[in-house]
């Protein structure tokens, strides 16, 4: 057992937690700052060997893998929310480009251009 494993261990689960509240927020920049902490995290806890973890590291282990697949549904989520509004915001820029070419006719022999 090594208290350091523990420390780092609650410090990744303090941040899967703010990672919940980033993506309910739309903070994208946060989101992406919180992740490079927990990068860091992982790094340090590879210097560890699996007898320095203790069973109640182990099972903050479990919690965490089980915020973090919270944490995935929840951004898969955001993506799908997003994207939809990317191809319905498509839909609509194509529709304008369509009633553009109709009505912004610059032929000067057109009978409507003389009234747009």
């Amino acid at each position: 057992m090594n208290p350091s494993t523990t420390i780092l261990l609650e410090e990744w689960m303090r941040l899967a937690q703010q990672e919940s509240a980033a993506i309910a927020a739309s903070e994208w920049l946060e989101l992406n700052d919180l992740l490079n902490q927990k990068d860091r995290i992982k790094l340090l806890l590879e210097d560890y060997a699996d007898d320095d973890f203790s069973e109640s590291d182990q099972q903050l282990v479990g919690n965490i893998i089980s915020v973090t697949q919270q944490n995935q549904i929840q951004l898969q989520t955001e993506i799908d929310s997003v994207s939809a509004q990317i191809q319905q915001n498509n839909k609509s820029l194509t529709t304008m480009r369509q009633v553009n070419q109709t009505y912004g006719e610059t032929d000067q022999s057109s009978f409507w251009h003389s009234y747009s």
